[in-house]
């Protein structure tokens, strides 16, 4: 038995339009300014720390946007429930449901971290049906920082299995440096995907285990996540 933790924008759905949206009106409707998701390097980084770059990069101190998070992600979180597709099961990346459904049937316990907040993962859960493949979810309004993430599901699937999962045990999923890096952390089996904001070339810098262009072969992401591997 494994931990497999996923990513989930860009990893297992492509909702970046409805996202750049979302921040435009939101820095308009808060600080007045044009800004775009797209403008700053956001993969795999909380709303927060995104509103933060943004308002950086447009010379809004960090402070107001700190003062003002509260009204930030509430108005971010209306925009994305109003505009969401109607159709969003067309925003699954090739491969997901496939995966997710053979890991499910595996034996292994899959977990979920992003830096949505809870209320927008919680919508694309639910409206992709991919929820319900996972044991449990974290978001990034909820927990500071990735590792945080996944430091806390280690003690969910523990507690919930009586099994210990250390090293290759544990598997990291997702389309960013910085999940493969929080990965590193652990000892963890990184698996990077390019489905995102960071190029393969970018992602190889970090050294991944395993790298691929998606997760359309979804049977070559089995065999990298069932390979042995020593327990740090």
């Amino acid at each position: 038995m494994k931990l497999v933790i996923f990513d989930l924008d860009q990893t297992l759905v492509e909702l970046l339009p409805l996202h750049n949206r979302a921040t435009e009106e939101t820095f308009q409707k808060v600080f007045q300014v044009k800004a775009r998701l797209t403008e700053v390097d956001f993969a795999g980084r909380s709303l927060i720390e995104n509103f933060i770059q943004l308002a950086r990069l447009k010379k809004i101190p960090e402070d107001r946007v700190r003062e003002k998070s509260r009204e930030m992600l509430a108005y971010y979180e209306q925009v994305i429930v109003t505009n969401f597709p109607r159709n969003p099961s067309r925003y699954s990346l090739p491969g997901v449901k496939r995966l997710l459904t053979r890991l499910s049937s595996s034996g292994h316990l899959l977990a979920l971290y992003t830096g949505d907040s809870a209320a927008v993962a919680k919508k694309v859960l639910a409206a992709t049906r991919l929820g319900q493949y996972f044991k449990f979810s974290f978001f990034g309004t909820d927990v500071p920082t990735r590792a945080d993430m996944v430091r806390l599901a280690i003690v969910k699937a523990e507690k919930l299995t009586g099994h210990t999962f250390r090293g290759k045990d544990i598997v990291i999923i997702g389309d960013s440096i910085r999940d493969v890096e929080c990965g590193q952390q652990f000892h963890a089996r990184t698996i990077a995907v390019a489905t995102g904001f960071h190029t393969v070339a970018e992602l190889l810098e970090y050294r991944p285990d395993y790298i691929f262009e998606s997760l359309k072969d979804y049977r070559k992401v089995l065999e990298a996540i069932d390979k042995p591997g020593q327990e740090i």
